[in-house]
């Protein structure tokens, strides 16, 4: 498959064809006269001084009219040759008023061409890619129009989408070997009453997963956003363990997964309101690059799962409003990738596992929801993950070869998605280092990831995990006060995120069993990566 370098990067607008030519100067030859022209003089003395005075005359007149002639001629060549230095610089014609930049990327959209990244590139050149972009801009406002309606306004109910089609229990459990699920078919009332119990569930799970939704709508902001320095809005400083990151659409995407991933949309749903006012801040601080829909705010963590966010709602509602803002955030990660094929937290940086994970699955939720992902993308970062493996394959390590649980967990997981079978013996050798692992009393950040990777597997080892990370966070859930309902641990993720970091991450954690489905079921959307 060919290539080609999308239109606009370096835009041919015609401005040559609409500049006049050059005015053309031609300069007569000067009237010389000849020295041969007759002169009579006479041998008196009168005629003498007569022709004396004719000569003087005669050559006085020449010479005045020599030097206007020369004059002339010299502020002629000085106009010419200012033309010619006008022109050196480009042909000039009336002044081009040009669109705005959306215009641009939205042609650019719709031609899904994409440059290929040339692993082979010098040194100079990987170091000039590190600088995009060289700083990160914060609007005071949003500089798009969002799709969605101002908070606190209504979203009308919309039906159902084929990705939640009806499906049996047997069906969406039934193991294979080959990874072709993670969709949001459990999502449904329906599916999701079914799929606790099937995997692992129970209703004190379940009330919990509401406790922490409901402790999230109490933390919004009136402008739908939430912030990891959570007692700045409503809160009013009454809940402890605020969060020290400053990004506010990194909040606001992960406060709103755990609603996407208990079902709850701005289509259907009792929370419509609070995921429509979270979406329309989102999609609102979207800034329009060249490189597509940058919603950093100073890292790629943040672009990584607002557009997860982006992505998971439009795959689950079908919503056209949405479909180019998450088509534009996945096209900024595709252009943030280091040539290597890893992410880190400025686009273009040699790459680490952690911001890694979370840009991968946001393109794995970009295809699930039918988004495109160019397929070279992928691969390269499967050789990412090749050059941090150790014992081929079975641990990882952070930016290098290693055996850490953190990367190894994140690692694992995405292995699976990007299409290694359940029974490959790489794989089976990571799953059984993180099940003798057990879940961490303190760090959510490696619960998240290996509580996906014991589900996907399946089997004894995900039901022991599962008995264990299922009881200890309905345990440990604040019972009461303004923080009833959300979680804090202290570690290094939890200082740095906060409560509602924490609170966000185990609601998720208690809603593995239908926020994506098994990867190795029959039932599950067939996609490959």
């Amino acid at each position: 498959m060919s290539h080609n370098p999308p239109p606009h990067d370096s835009p041919d607008l015609g401005l040559h064809e609409l500049a006049e030519p050059p005015v053309q100067f031609v300069l007569a030859p000067p009237i010389v006269r000849s020295i041969a022209d007759p002169v009579v003089i006479s041998n008196d003395a009168e005629d003498a001084r007569t022709g004396w005075r004719r000569m003087a005359s005669r050559f006085g007149g020449d010479a005045a009219s020599g030097a206007i002639s020369f004059a002339v001629h010299t502020i002629l060549l000085v106009i010419l040759a200012l033309i010619a230095i006008i022109d050196d610089k480009g042909p000039h014609g009336p002044e081009l008023v040009l669109g705005p930049l959306r215009e641009t990327l939205e042609e650019d959209l719709n031609n899904s061409q994409i440059v290929l990244p040339d692993v082979s590139i010098s040194h100079e050149q990987q170091q000039a890619s590190k600088a995009i972009p060289s700083e990160v801009r914060f609007p005071d406002a949003p500089n798009i129009e969002s799709p969605f309606a101002a908070p606190t306004v209504s979203v009308a109910r919309a039906q159902p989408t084929d990705l939640f089609r009806e499906t049996t229990v047997s069906d969406l459990l039934e193991a294979t070997n080959t990874p072709v699920g993670g969709g949001f078919e459990g999502r449904t009332p329906e599916q999701r009453a079914r799929l606790v119990v099937a995997r692992g569930g129970t209703q004190a799970s379940e009330d919990a997963v509401e406790q922490g939704l409901a402790w999230l709508v109490e933390h919004q902001r009136r402008d739908g956003s939430w912030h990891l320095n959570h007692q700045e809005g409503p809160c009013e400083g009454r809940c402890p363990h605020p969060g020290t990151v400053g990004t506010s659409t990194g909040a606001t995407a992960l406060a709103l997964l755990p609603f996407l991933g208990a079902g709850y949309t701005h289509k259907q749903g009792k929370y419509k309101e609070v995921v429509n006012n979270g979406l329309y801040y989102l999609t609102g601080r979207m800034i329009e690059t060249p490189h597509g829909g940058d919603l950093q705010e100073g890292t790629m963590y943040s672009q990584g799962i607002a557009t997860i966010a982006l992505c998971e709602a439009y795959g689950m509602t079908g919503d056209e409003q949405l479909k180019p803002y998450a088509q534009k955030a996945v096209n900024f990660i595709v252009r943030a990738q280091h040539p290597r094929g890893g992410w880190r937290y400025v686009p273009g940086s040699p790459g680490d596992t952690t911001v890694t994970g979370w840009q991968v699955m946001a393109l794995k939720s970009a295809k699930m929801s039918g988004l495109y992902v160019p397929s070279h993308t992928t691969e390269l970062a499967k050789e990412y993950l090749d050059s941090v493996q150790d014992s081929g394959g079975v641990f990882y390590g952070y930016q290098r070869p290693g055996k850490d649980s953190g990367p190894t967990a994140v690692a694992i997981l995405l292995r699976m998605y990007l299409g290694w079978q359940r029974y490959d013996s790489r794989l089976v050798g990571g799953f059984l280092y993180l099940a003798n692992q057990g879940p961490s009393t303190t760090d959510m950040y490696f619960n998240y990831y290996a509580t996906q990777v014991l589900h996907h597997f399946g089997g004894s080892e995900w039901d022991r995990w599962n008995v264990r990370m299922r009881d200890f966070l309905v345990a440990r859930q604040a019972p009461s006060g303004h923080e009833k309902g959300s979680w804090y641990f202290v570690d290094r993720h939890g200082t740095a995120g906060g409560r509602l970091y924490t609170t966000a991450i185990c609601t998720m954690i208690l809603e593995v069993y239908y926020r994506h489905m098994p990867l190795y079921g029959e039932d599950a959307v067939e996609d490959a990566f």
